[in-house]
């Protein structure tokens, strides 16, 4: 048969590939299935689903549609727990877990039945604090841990944030299309001016803290310039942490370590990322991935302006008297007066993103946390 080099397409949660080298069938390859869910008990829980993908795809146009299957997890009190289908990815709507319960993962896929281990969750590391520091140029989100010695010493942990920011010009001037002129508001148009937005990262951080007596002490997290948006006013941000066994952080982390050796011919062989899960209708078939199921701690914190640092806004430009109508209609609108090249004053141009935090992606009302 003729062998081919694979790509492991691990997408996980934070949608990224980890290549290594595999050497299967083409046959072989085109069905192997990945399966890797993150079980969060009391959370939304997400299962992502794909095959193993070869390299030279893109020369060979091979195009992989997304796995369709029957999802769910269940208990072992017979309890389950249904996943719907949301373009691909699945999800589990968050429950209340039962006392000592264990679970596992079922996949119908391709007329077979794949499962992961029965896994018993334990408790996180709880988050201790959340502070912020920073330095001439970034803002440090620092996180610190404490494990009571019920934990694993591993762990994973993403992110939310919400913050409130300003466009970076309120608007003096606006286009009168009938005159073709430029006319001075009477107030400034501030509506637009202030907003808010939300990012939920969709990457996970692997701690491995067993070194350390379960303590975690201002641990640089995540961090963003101090010119950022983020500095304007009030700064928001949520933590989410949940363990990872001894054998599941080994496993990331060797995909992780993949992915930044681009997949050379040091790369894992297969049985050593091969995970917790198995094809139960046939013990031959090969099937990767890892099933977690986990409670979860989290923690908010809330950051003030203290460390903004104005820079100047981007330009804005200089439109000529008979390209008024061609700028309007293209989006651009009088913003305000500028400095010119000759040494005077003009009244600057820019598209509605520059003067309206609604079109730069925000919202009027506050959001909420997940």
């Amino acid at each position: 048969m003729k062998k081919i080099v694979y790509l492991f397409a691990a997408l996980a949660l934070s949608s990224c590939v980890y290549p290594y080298n595999v050497e299967f069938t083409e046959e072989e390859g085109e069905k192997t299935l990945v399966i890797d869910a993150n079980i969060l008990l009391g959370n939304t829980s997400t299962i992502v689903l794909s095959y193993l993908e070869p390299l030279d795809v893109g020369r060979r146009g091979i195009i992989y549609n997304r796995v369709q299957g029957n999802v769910y997890l269940e208990d072992n009190t017979g309890q389950t727990y249904p996943a719907y289908d949301m373009y691909g990815v699945y999800r589990i709507n968050p429950f209340s877990p039962k006392e000592d319960a264990q679970y596992r993962l079922t996949v119908l896929a391709d007329g077979k039945t794949y499962r992961s281990d029965w896994i018993e969750p334990t408790a996180p590391p709880e988050i201790t604090d959340i502070n912020f520091t920073a330095d001439n140029e970034v803002v440090y989100v620092n996180l610190s841990l404490r494990d009571d010695g019920q934990g694993s010493g591993y762990a994973s942990a993403t992110f939310e944030e919400i913050w409130k920011f300003h466009a970076d010009f309120m608007r003096l001037y606006r286009y009168d299309p009938e005159t073709d002129s430029v006319v001075m508001l009477m107030f400034p148009d501030d509506k637009h001016y202030w907003c808010w937005k939300k990012s939920v990262s969709n990457f996970q951080y692997s701690i491995d803290y067993s070194s350390v007596n379960g303590v975690v002490e201002n641990l640089p997290f995540y961090n963003f310039t101090r010119t950022s948006p983020r500095n304007h006013e009030e700064y928001n941000i949520r933590i989410k942490v949940w363990n990872l066994t001894p054998e599941q952080y080994r496993y990331r982390k060797m995909l992780e370590d993949n992915e930044r050796i681009g997949g050379d011919l040091f790369s894992p062989e297969p049985g050593e990322v091969r995970g917790n899960v198995y094809c139960e209708s046939d013990e031959t078939e090969k099937v990767f991935g890892y099933v977690n199921v986990s409670r979860v701690t989290m923690k908010d914190a809330k950051l003030d302006s203290r460390y903004d640092l104005w820079m100047p806004p981007k330009s804005l430009i200089d439109v000529p008297r008979d390209e008024y109508l061609m700028r309007y209609e293209n989006g651009y609108s009088p913003v305000e007066q500028m400095m010119a090249p000759d040494g005077g004053t003009v009244v600057g141009w820019g598209l509605g993103r520059c003067y309206d935090c609604i079109l730069a992606g925000g919202t009027l009302e506050k959001p909420s946390f997940d």
